[in-house]
């Protein structure tokens, strides 16, 4: 039992630090202490959060988990389909993202990124496609592994997702204004196809 609340208390801290750095008081604060080199930021919290993440999944593998319930092959393999629909559309996601979310932009001077509003592709139908395809490929995988484990770390990966979301819901108002409110009327936040 002690190995799922560190577990626990490991997807918390991801959340916790993941949501500390990239608060905008806090980047304000390391920017007029980095100075020039506040550039580097991104690629490093970028650098961080994936050593965290790799960190926290080694820690999940060694747990010897219970399985909450059998299930049958044919559904193992019917819940594989969200699953791998779900990480699609990460792919898509992080693929059209990857050099100005991951950072590494700062390493191709001559590729110039600047933050828009997106509204076309996956956009059209959630305002969060990145975190709709991870809840959707993370929930599935569960339905073909049902780990106490694994269970843990949906709910946690899902309440953060869920605040972090509404975080990010209050930036993106204050940088695109009344663009990003008309947005919000017309498309859902995280669940394609429901306001």
């Amino acid at each position: 039992m002690t190995a799922y609340l560190y577990l626990t208390g490991l997807w918390g801290l991801f959340g916790l630090t993941h949501s500390l750095l990239a608060a905008t008081w806090w980047k304000d604060w390391v920017a007029r202490s980095m100075g020039v080199f506040f550039r580097y930021y991104r690629l490093l919290y970028s650098l961080f959060a994936l050593l965290l993440l790799v960190t926290i999944v080694i820690y999940e593998l060694q747990i010897r988990s219970y399985w909450l319930w059998h299930m049958p092959l044919g559904l193992q393999l019917l819940a594989g389909i969200p699953a791998l629909a779900g990480l699609v559309i990460m792919g898509i996601c992080i693929r059209r993202y990857f050099f100005y979310l991951s950072g590494i932009d700062v390493l191709y001077p001559r590729r110039k990124t600047t933050a828009q509003l997106v509204t076309s592709g996956l956009n059209r139908y959630v305002r969060h496609p990145l975190y709709f395809g991870t809840l959707l490929a993370l929930w599935s995988f569960f339905l073909v592994f049902p780990e106490l484990g694994y269970l843990i770390t949906c709910l946690s990966i899902t309440v953060y997702t869920w605040i972090g979301t509404l975080w990010e819901e209050k930036k993106l108002q204050q940088e695109f204004g009344a663009a990003y409110r008309a947005y919000q009327q017309s498309v859902p936040m995280l669940i394609p196809f429901r306001m």
